[in-house]
């Protein structure tokens, strides 16, 4: 059995790992250049010195056994560590990043798989156990008996609207909240005590000090993520005007000074609001499959469970 998996995000690679492992033939596809996707790295030079800012996810956490084992080979692998933190009450939690940046685990995670990279694909061709991907630059790539679809839900119910209209139907009734990130460096320490928080007011919902994560640069910089009703309000601003707004709004809340460098990045997708309430989806006539976050909640361990599920499922068979 040839599976082709469109998109190498988190639930893409989960689901190539655990077929692989069972040795079925697999081969991604991503219109990405490299591995990240949510859980990216932005690199920028800032006077003269390289920094990186996970401007997508932040953090994450561990809570079933079969991801604690995966973040405990991570671990051992050196990709991941311990981000110390403290959660909203004070107390010590356990949280987990990408080392030396969020990227680390997918680059990882690809590195022994059939990846192509800047491929993005805009067609289903074909029919069941004969599919091919037609791509935006109008190549192609086939036969595969089954295909993954694992990118977000709006992207995921274009791409099957005609191959499959049940799981398109499904991936149409899921709605996610767009996220305006910004990245700000520093030329001085900021006097700002928390690691992480949530302002009380205005368009931010969330700041982390990414210099504090492991294998960060020693510049002091900062990642904010504006809330996702300002982020919807203001979707098709001007970067330099949403960055803008973030860090006066940064500096309001902190008493932080000017950054030295500050740039936004839109996330259209950034979460879904309502999962689907399903890991995967399968369908068997047409031999199409779905998994992403989507489908379990705004979290990279359901991104990981529901790849790792749908691999099982599928290699069952």
């Amino acid at each position: 059995m040839t599976i082709a998996i469109v998109g190498a995000g988190m639930a893409g690679l989960s689901a190539a790992e655990t077929l692989s492992a069972q040795g079925r033939t697999v081969r991604l596809f991503d219109k990405g250049r490299g591995a990240g996707g949510r859980m990216a790295t932005r690199r920028a030079s800032v006077n003269g010195s390289n920094v990186t800012f996970d401007h997508g996810a932040q953090y994450f956490t561990a809570r079933s056994e079969g991801f604690r084992a995966a973040v405990s080979r991570w671990l051992s692998a050196g990709v991941a560590a311990s981000w110390d933190d403290e959660d909203a009450s004070g107390k010590p939690s356990e949280r987990f990043v990408g080392a030396p940046g969020m990227n680390s685990i997918l680059k990882s995670m690809a590195a022994p798989l059939d990846v192509s990279w800047g491929a993005e694909v805009s067609t289903l061709e074909g029919g069941p156990g004969r599919w091919s991907l037609r791509f935006a630059d109008g190549s192609a790539a086939g036969n595969f008996e089954r295909v993954i679809v694992a990118v977000p839900a709006e992207q995921a119910a274009v791409l099957l609207a005609a191959a499959s209209p049940e799981l398109a139907t499904n991936a149409k009734k899921i709605k996610s909240e767009p996220c305006w990130a910004a990245m700000l460096a520093y030329d001085e320490p900021t006097r700002i005590v928390s690691l992480s928080f949530e302002p009380l007011d205005g368009p931010l919902g969330w700041t982390a000090r990414n210099s504090s994560k492991f294998g960060r640069t020693d510049a002091e910089t900062w990642v904010l993520h504006a809330r996702p009703d300002w982020s919807a309000a203001n979707l098709e601003a001007a970067a330099e005007k949403v960055a803008a707004r973030l860090v006066e709004s940064f500096r309001e809340q902190t008493g932080a000074g000017a950054p030295v460098f500050s740039q936004a990045h839109r996330w259209r997708y950034a979460r879904v609001a309502e999962p689907l309430g399903t890991p995967f989806q399968l369908d068997p006539r047409t031999g199409l499959a779905t998994c992403g976050d989507w489908h379990l909640g705004a979290r990279v361990e359901a991104a990981w469970t529901s790849g790792h599920l749908l691999g099982s499922e599928l290699a069952r068979q």
